[in-house]
């Protein structure tokens, strides 16, 4: 079994924990695309139940008793859409934070890989100039036993 170069097992180790990010990612973007959908339709029903209750108002009239409770209803209503919006701007700072981590891994991901390629090269010049040596000690020794016959 080749034993593997301590660069290369830390660049696989960068990698795993880039997809793990990345996995987070995806998954507290997901959890914001569904808190913003939540508070968009926490608002249209707060919309809707002001505009049904000035529609009661202007049309044929409410009681007392409907007046108050559809205001109470939306002024809690108001309140749920209040707090979501603090869920929502909680998801979006999460986001950011996971982004920012996963910017900084991929970072690490491509350090690892330009020091491996750049250590590649360099060994590929050692090994063509170490080439290039025996070719031409090889060419000397040939003219050399041209010179004798």
């Amino acid at each position: 079994m080749k034993v593997k170069n301590p660069m290369t097992m830390l660049r696989d180790m960068a990698e795993e924990k880039l997809t793990a990010t990345t996995r987070t990612l995806g998954s507290v973007q997901q959890t914001l695309q569904q808190a913003v959908t939540q508070h968009e339709q926490l608002q249209g029903y707060e919309q809707e139940y002001q505009r049904s209750l000035r529609q009661g108002m202007m049309g044929h009239g409410m009681s007392v008793a409907d007046l108050v409770n559809h205001q109470a209803f939306i002024v809690s209503l108001n309140q749920v859409v209040k707090q979501h919006e603090k869920h929502v701007n909680s998801c979006e700072r999460v986001v950011d934070k996971t982004k920012a981590n996963w910017m900084q891994e991929k970072r690490k991901l491509n350090a690892f890989e330009t020091l491996i390629v750049r250590r590649e090269t360099a060994q590929a010049l050692v090994e063509s100039r170490q080439e290039q040596k025996l070719m031409d000690e090889f060419a000397q020794r040939a003219g050399q036993k041209r010179e004798r016959l």
